[in-house]
């Protein structure tokens, strides 16, 4: 039997055609997902991990949006699943720690795992953080008409204070906090700083939220402590909103725009009226 030519190159053809989908499968290339996660303590609110799921797509670093991450504690051998968080739009969340339910080891250092199962873009990934419990307490002292914060950093298990850790001094504002000293702030023999506070500092009814803070410590994640200060210079209200101007509410106008917008109208219509009523005048004649 004789096979043409043609049907051959349709054969090869549609062949080709039906291996595309699996030849289009394992070419598609899987993004390397990069998972951060810190630990923070807020002190008398709390502690907790702060995640970030991120991967390189298109030349470009992204969050990694709708994806479920599992946290496990682990110790020896031993793995305990804490529960799971969904990352948010930009690819970040927040997991809530109780450290009473977590184990830690000999050295009392807590190891945390963070993975990710993978999907059919993007592969799997793992972080572990590993920290020890800190405490850290923040206290405003005066000397010779000076205010200082005295702030004491130790170890929450064995009790130890610890020195040589660098704590830093901010005063919260809106946008990005008010460091208070330039200088490092290092913890001495009784894991204590004293750092002053500069006059003129203006606060809400005089009241400054003033942030020690532990930052990205090898052993102890990022610990703060936060206290109301009422050392604050007054802020005084040059709002003008509800004042009679021109940016004012409506019920704000001027009293000489409306005056001046009244005469106006008055005028307008007195003038409208006069030429009907001369109009009429020489109707009649």
């Amino acid at each position: 039997m004789i096979v043409r030519p043609y049907i051959i190159s349709a054969l090869v053809m549609v062949l080709f055609l039906l291996g595309m989908p699996s030849l289009v499968g394992q070419s598609q290339e899987k993004h390397r997902v990069r998972l951060k996660a810190d630990y923070i303590k807020q002190m008398d609110a709390g502690s907790y991990l702060d995640i970030k799921a991120s991967a390189r797509i298109n030349k470009q670093t992204v969050g990694i949006e709708g994806i479920e991450l599992q946290v496990v504690n682990e110790i020896d051998d031993e793995e305990i699943e804490l529960g799971t968080l969904t990352t948010d739009q930009k690819g970040e969340g927040v997991f809530a720690l109780d450290l009473n339910g977590l184990k830690a080891d000999s050295l009392n250092t807590y190891s945390l795992s963070v993975s990710f199962k993978g999907t059919d873009s993007l592969r799997r990934a793992s972080r572990t953080v590993q920290f020890k419990d800190a405490a850290l307490v923040a206290n405003l002292v005066t000397r010779d008409s000076v205010h200082y914060i005295e702030a004491v950093l130790k170890d929450a298990v064995t009790d130890s204070l610890l020195s040589e850790q660098n704590v830093k001094v901010q005063v919260q504002r809106l946008f990005a906090p008010l460091v208070l000293s330039d200088e490092i702030n290092l913890t001495d023999d009784t894991g204590t700083i004293l750092v002053a506070i500069p006059e003129g500092i203006p606060g809400v009814d005089s009241r400054l939220t003033i942030e020690t803070v532990l930052e990205d410590s090898d052993d102890y994640g990022t610990v703060k402590a936060t206290l109301d200060a009422p050392i604050g210079v007054p802020i005084i209200d040059e709002s003008t909103y509800d004042e009679r101007t021109l940016w004012g509410p409506r019920g704000k106008t001027p009293i000489f725009i409306l005056l001046f917008t009244g005469l106006l109208v008055v005028g307008t219509w007195g003038t409208i009226l006069y030429l009907i009523r001369i109009l009429f005048k020489i109707a009649k004649h």
